[in-house]
């Protein structure tokens, strides 16, 4: 399943494609970000807990333009945040790193509008569901 933060335009792009559950509490898939010319793709894991929590934060911002959520691989530093501003601008920022004999980092922000929470949180719930 892919699951795409849809911003209205070609770059940025977050995706978090083909997901699948590992396990009860455990999902896997690629995270796919390209902000201004950067492009990433690397994989990226998440958990039950902390991704109910991601997706009721995102709810609560979307019904009141206030507030943020973070999707954290938990243990590590990979991640991306939401945070929504009282006129509706959200912003998402992150942080992927790879580590090996040359570390990689790779520190990616963008804005876009309210508009793409719905559908976004419409596509993490029916992933919760598998």
């Amino acid at each position: 399943m892919d699951i795409v933060l849809h911003t209205h335009v070609d770059d940025p792009v977050l995706a978090l494609r083909n997901c699948r559950r590992l396990d009860a509490t455990t999902f896997e898939c690629e995270l796919y970000v390209r902000s201004s010319g950067f492009i990433c793709e690397r994989t990226f894991w998440f958990e039950e807990p902390e991704f109910g929590t991601f997706r009721e934060q995102l709810a609560a911002m979307d019904s009141t333009l206030m507030g943020a959520a973070e999707l954290r691989t938990r243990h590590e530093e990979n991640g991306f945040r939401l945070e929504v501003s009282p006129t509706g601008t959200v912003g998402v920022t992150g942080m992927l790193r790879e580590y090996g004999a040359m570390n990689q980092i790779l520190r990616f922000g963008f804005n876009t509008d309210q508009t793409v929470l719905a559908p976004f949180i419409q596509d993490l719930t029916q992933l919760s569901g598998l």
